[in-house]
């Protein structure tokens, strides 16, 4: 009887063991798509804000804005920019408070 639960609390430990490194593999994958994902997003943000830099040079007069076809598509394409500009901005500052 004795046997039975010696044989019985080894293989519980073993089983214990393995699942314990299954989960400690599957943590280190996690921690590693996370990273990835943070420095796709820091980067999108970088090129975001580049871009919306570029928007404001280009239409540093004003000239885009005043013209009525060019001026509605440039002010449609501004204000996208800027939303995802805000968005992004939320996100990168939400990562920064964690740290």
């Amino acid at each position: 009887m004795i046997y039975f639960f010696l044989i019985l609390f080894i293989i519980s430990t073993v089983i214990l063991a393995y699942l314990s490194y299954v989960n400690y593999i599957k943590y280190n994958k996690a921690l590693q798509y996370t990273e990835a994902y943070v420095l796709f997003v820091s980067s999108l943000w970088y090129r975001f804000n580049d871009t919306k830099k570029k928007m404001e040079e280009i239409d540093h007069r004003g000239s885009f804005k005043a013209d009525d076809e060019v001026g509605y598509t440039f002010t449609g394409l501004q204000e996208c920019i800027n939303e995802l500009y805000e968005f992004i901005t939320k996100y990168v500052n939400a990562e920064e408070t964690k740290k």
